[in-house]
C-alpha cells in the first residue's frame, strides 16, 4: 500500500458527526448557488469545505434544539438553491456557536445583503397571484426563515449599530409573516412524511418569529408587533413526531402522540376565568414555551392599559385572574409527557426555559422591571443605574410565588456549578436565561433592600424568613463555588437573622453578583449585574454600620 491509499484510508475515517460532513459536490454546488447573487456579495467567499461542515454542526448543536423551526433530519443545505440567504444565515449561527466571531459576522453580512437587494427589487414579498403561488410559498417561506436568523444574530449582540439593524428587520418579519398566513383549517392532517415536515416546519416558523417579536417585547418594554389573538395555528406536535430520522419512525410517534390543539384553544384554556373546560395535558415542550409566552404578553398588555404607567404591580384582580391563568398553564407543563428539567437533555431545553419564563411571569405580576432596565442603551453602566433607580417592591404574602421561582433560578446554576457552566457548558439556550436571570437577580435584590429597609416596622413572616434562610444558604455555596468571591463567603453566616439589616443588604449584593456564552449579549448583562452589583456594594459600608442585636 503505497502513500496516497493511505492518505485516502485516512480520509474514510468519519468522526461521530459525519452526518453534517460536506462533500466536495455539495460544497462546489453550495457555491454556485451564490452566482445569481454575486453582483451582492462581490467580496465575499464562502468557508472551507470542512468550516461549512463544522457551522452546520455548531448549528444543529448549539440552536436547534433550542428554537426547533428547521427540520434536522431532513436538512441538507443544497435543497435551498433559491434562498442563499438562509444558507448562509445558518452558516453564521453555527460559526457563532463555534466562537469564529469574525466569520460569523462575514456569513452574517453576505446574507443581510441578499435580503436586501431582495427589498430593493420588491421580490421579497411576492404577489399573492403569482403563476408560481407553490414555488412562491416555498422560498418566501425560506426567507422568512432568514430574516429569523438575521434577526436573532443581531438581538443577541450587545453592538448597538446591530440593535439597530434588529429593529429594522422586526417589521419585515411582521409583514412577512402576516404574508405568510397566520391562521389554519383544524382538519390539515396528512399521512405523507414530506407534507407534514412542510406544514410543520412553517407552523414552528410562524410561531417563533411570534416568540422572537414578543422576547423583544420583553427585554426592550415595547409594544409587541404581532399579537396572540393574530395566531390561529395547530400548537407544534411532539418531539418524538419532529426528530424522527425515517418515516416508520415518524408514523410510530404520530400514533403514539395526541393531536395537538389549536393555540386558541389551549390558550383561551388557561386565561378563562373560571375556566370550564379543563387545561389540556398533552402539549409538547415547544407548545408549553409558545402558550407561556402568550400568557406573558398578557402581562404586559395588562400593564400597559394600567392607569399608573410608573405602577409596577397590577390591581388585586388582574393579579388573581393572571395568577390562575399562570396554574392551568403549569398543571399542563407537569401533565405533559415530555416536560423534562434535565441540563444534559438538549430536546428538555424549551422545557427548561419555559419554567424560567414561568418565574418572570410571576415576578412581571407585581414588579414591572421592563422599564427600569434599559437594555436597548447597550450600555452596562445605564443598565445599572436604572436598576438601582427602580422603586422596591411592596412586601407581602402575594410575592411568595415569584420569591420562589427567583431563588430556584439562583440554585440552579449554584447546583450544576457556576464555575464549569461558564467555562464548559454556558447554557447553549443562555440568552433566554440571561434574561429571566437579570430579572430574577434584579427583584431578589431589590426585595431583600425592602426588607432591610422596613423589617423593624414590619416583621418578616415564616414565609419570609425561610425565603431568607434559602437565600443564604445559596449564596453562600455560590461565593464559597467561585475563586474570586470565596473570601466573601465567610461574611453570610448571619443564620439566626440577628442583624437582619445588614445580612439583607449584603445578600441583596451577593445574588446579583453571583449571577454573573458564545453571545455577546450575554456577556453585556453580566456587566450590566456587575455594575449593579458595584453601585449596591456602596451601601454596605453604612449597614455595618447600624449594629443589630438579638
Amino acid at each position: 500500500m503505497d502513500a496516497n491509499d493511505k492518505i485516502d484510508d485516512f480520509r474514510e475515517l468519519k468522526p461521530l458527526s459525519c452526518l453534517w460532513l460536506v462533500t466536495e459536490a455539495q460544497y462546489l454546488e453550495l457555491n454556485d448557488t451564490l452566482t445569481p447573487v454575486r453582483h451582492v456579495i462581490s467580496r465575499f467567499v464562502l468557508p472551507s469545505r470542512m468550516a461549512v461542515a463544522r457551522y452546520t454542526l455548531g448549528y444543529v448543536e448549539g440552536f436547534s434544539d433550542h428554537y426547533p423551526f428547521i427540520h434536522i433530519p431532513t436538512l441538507n443545505l443544497t435543497t435551498y438553491n433559491q434562498s442563499p440567504e438562509l444558507v448562509l444565515a445558518i452558516l453564521a449561527i453555527g460559526a457563532q456557536y463555534r466562537y469564529e466571531t469574525r466569520t460569523a459576522r462575514s456569513l452574517y453580512q453576505a446574507s443581510r445583503s441578499i435580503i436586501l437587494e431582495r427589498l430593493q427589487r420588491g421580490d421579497l414579498f411576492p404577489s399573492t397571484d403569482s403563476p408560481a403561488r407553490m414555488q412562491v410559498c416555498k422560498s418566501h417561506m425560506d426567507q422568512t426563515r432568514a430574516l429569523l436568523l438575521l434577526a436573532t444574530y443581531c438581538s443577541w449582540h450587545s453592538n448597538a449599530g446591530l440593535m439597530q439593524e434588529f429593529s429594522d428587520y422586526q417589521s419585515l418579519i411582521a409583514r412577512s409573516l402576516r404574508q405568510s398566513g397566520l391562521s389554519e383549517v383544524t382538519h390539515q392532517d396528512t399521512d405523507n412524511w414530506g407534507q407534514w415536515i412542510e406544514y410543520e416546519t412553517d407552523r414552528r416558523t410562524k410561531f417563533f418569529g411570534w416568540i422572537l417579536l414578543s422576547l423583544q417585547s420583553l427585554i426592550c418594554n415595547n409594544p409587541p408587533l404581532l399579537l396572540t389573538r393574530e395566531l390561529n395555528l395547530r400548537l407544534p406536535s411532539s418531539c418524538q413526531e419532529w426528530v424522527a430520522r425515517t418515516e416508520a419512525e415518524w408514523l410510530t410517534a404520530t400514533s403514539r402522540s395526541p393531536s395537538p390543539l389549536m393555540f386558541k384553544q389551549a390558550h383561551s384554556m388557561h386565561i378563562a376565568v373560571p375556566s370550564e373546560e379543563h387545561p389540556g395535558s398533552g402539549a409538547s415542550p415547544f407548545a408549553d414555551y409558545i402558550l407561556i409566552h402568550a400568557v406573558i404578553q398578557r402581562i404586559y398588555m395588562t400593564h400597559q392599559i394600567s392607569l399608573d404607567i410608573h405602577d409596577q404591580s397590577l390591581s388585586s384582580r388582574d393579579v388573581e385572574a393572571l395568577e390562575q391563568s399562570l396554574n392551568r398553564w403549569r398543571y399542563t407543563w407537569c401533565h405533559s409527557a415530555e416536560s423534562v428539567l434535565d441540563l444534559h437533555n438538549s430536546y428538555g431545553s424549551l422545557s427548561f426555559t419555559s419554567t424560567a419564563l414561568l418565574g418572570v411571569a410571576h415576578i412581571r405580576l407585581h414588579c414591572s422591571l421592563g422599564q427600569w432596565r434599559d437594555l436597548q442603551s447597550g450600555d452596562a453602566a445605564t443598565v445599572a443605574a436604572t436598576l438601582q433607580q427602580a422603586p422596591l417592591p411592596r412586601r407581602g404574602p402575594h410575592l411568595i410565588y415569584a420569591l420562589l421561582h427567583s431563588v430556584h433560578s439562583l440554585n440552579i446554576p449554584v447546583q450544576v456549578g457556576i464555575s464549569y457552566l461558564s467555562r464548559c457548558k454556558s447554557f447553549s439556550w443562555s440568552v433566554d436565561h440571561a434574561i429571566c436571570d437579570l430579572e430574577c437577580a434584579a427583584f431578589l435584590s431589590k426585595w431583600l433592600q425592602g426588607v432591610a429597609h422596613s423589617h423593624e416596622t414590619q416583621p418578616l413572616s415564616a414565609r419570609e424568613t425561610r425565603v431568607i434562610r434559602w437565600i443564604m444558604r445559596v449564596v453562600r455555596e455560590a461565593l464559597m463555588s467561585q475563586d474570586e468571591t470565596m473570601h466573601l463567603s465567610h461574611e453570610i453566616n448571619d443564620y439566626e437573622l440577628r442583624m437582619l439589616t445588614r445580612t439583607a443588604k449584603l445578600l441583596s449584593y451577593a445574588v446579583v453578583k453571583v449571577c454573573n456564552s458564545s453571545w455577546p449579549m450575554v456577556g453585556f448583562i453580566g456587566q450590566s449585574l456587575d455594575r449593579y452589583a458595584e453601585l449596591l456594594h456602596g451601601s454596605l459600608a453604612d449597614g455595618g454600620r447600624h449594629h443589630e442585636g438579638s
